[in-house]
C-alpha cells in the first residue's frame, strides 16, 4: 500500500461516544458477574436483548460454552423464526430434546449444520469453531488478514479468524496467538456476540464512512469519522485503511497522521478526510453499504 498523509478536516466533536445505555428493567445482575468483571457490560447488553440469561440467578461467565447453549444465542441474536423448521436428522438430537429447535432453525439456515450427521450439542464450542460460526452467521468479509502464530494462512481457521481480527471482534492473546482449538468460555463468546452487535464494545480506534467525492482524474475522498473506544487517551500514528462498497473492494491505503493532530480522549470522535489517488481506486461509481477496514497503530 502507498503511504498518503491525511488532511484534518475538523476538530474534536463535541459529542461524547459512551456505551449504550440499558434499561435498568432489562439488567440482570447474575451474583457471579461482578460490576468490575471484564465483560460486565457484554453479558449485561445481552441480557438487556433478551439474548442470553442465567440459572439461580449466575451466568456462570468462566465456564465453557456448549454447542447447544451458543446455538441459542445465536438464533436469538439474530432474530430468527424457529418455527416449522425441517427435521435436520441429526443422530444425537430428535424433536422434543432441549434445545432442538435452535439447532434445526440454525441448520436449516446453513450456520451449524453439525458433522457426520451429529451436531453434538453438549460438546465445548473451540474459539476456532466460534470464528467459523459467527463468520458465516453474520457474512463478515476481511481485508487484511492475521498474523497469529498459531492460525497459518493455510489452515482452516484462517479465513474465519481474520474476519473476526479485521471487524475488531477478537484481538487474540498478548503473545500473538489466536489459540482455535482452545475451549471458549460463556463470557468469551458473549463478549465476541456483544461486539458484533454493537460497535461500542470494540476495543480499537473505528472509522466510520460519513460521505465521500470523486475527483475527476478517479480519485477517491472519503469523509469518515474516527471514534477512540479505549478507555483510555490516544494518538493516532498510522492506519491500512480498505474501502468497501456492497462488499465490493473500492480503495485501499496506508496513511500517516501527525499524533499531535489526532489526540483523542477516551471515547471522544474527530472527523477527517482520507484521500485516495486514483491508481489506488479499483472502482469509480456510487458508493453505498460503505465500510472501512483498518489496522491502525496508535501511541497510549
Amino acid at each position: 500500500m502507498k503511504h498518503m498523509i491525511v488532511r484534518i478536516v475538523s476538530l474534536t466533536l463535541a459529542a461524547m461516544f459512551i456505551l449504550p445505555a440499558i434499561p435498568s428493567s432489562a439488567v440482570t445482575r447474575f451474583a457471579d458477574v461482578s460490576p468490575d468483571y471484564w465483560a460486565y457490560n457484554e453479558i449485561n447488553y445481552l441480557v438487556g436483548k433478551q439474548i442470553i440469561r442465567g440459572k439461580d440467578g449466575k451466568f456462570a461467565p468462566e465456564d465453557p460454552i456448549k454447542r447447544i447453549q451458543a446455538a441459542e444465542m445465536l438464533v436469538k441474536a439474530l432474530g430468527l423464526s424457529t418455527e416449522n423448521r425441517p427435521n435436520p436428522n441429526f443422530k444425537d438430537m430428535k424433536p422434543g430434546d432441549y434445545g432442538y429447535q435452535y439447532a434445526a432453525t440454525l441448520a436449516a439456515e446453513g450456520i451449524m449444520t453439525g458433522s457426520n450427521g451429529y451436531f453434538k450439542p453438549w460438546d465445548t464450542l473451540t474459539r476456532g469453531q466460534m470464528a467459523k460460526i459467527l463468520s458465516e452467521a453474520y457474512d463478515l468479509m476481511y481485508a487484511f488478514g492475521t498474523n497469529f502464530k498459531d492460525v497459518p494462512s493455510d489452515s482452516w481457521v484462517y479465513d474465519y479468524v481474520s474476519c473476526l481480527v479485521d471487524n475488531h471482534v477478537t484481538t487474540g492473546y498478548a503473545d500473538n496467538t489466536y489459540r482455535p482449538n482452545a475451549k471458549l468460555k460463556r463470557a468469551q463468546f458473549s463478549a465476541f456476540m456483544a461486539r458484533i452487535l454493537d460497535d461500542s464494545f470494540k476495543q480499537t480506534v473505528l472509522f466510520k464512512a460519513l460521505d465521500y467525492e470523486w475527483s475527476e482524474d478517479g480519485g477517491l475522498s472519503l469523509l469518515v469519522e474516527i471514534r477512540n473506544n479505549y478507555s483510555y487517551p490516544v494518538k493516532l500514528i498510522k492506519a491500512n485503511v480498505a474501502v468497501t462498497s456492497n462488499d465490493e473492494f473500492i480503495a485501499d491505503g496506508t496513511f500517516e497522521f501527525n499524533p499531535e493532530e489526532i489526540f483523542l480522549e477516551a471515547k471522544q470522535s474527530q472527523q477527517i478526510v482520507l484521500s485516495f489517488p486514483s491508481d489506488l481506486v479499483y472502482y469509480v461509481t456510487d458508493l453505498t453499504d460503505i465500510v472501512v477496514y483498518t489496522q491502525t497503530e496508535i501511541n497510549k
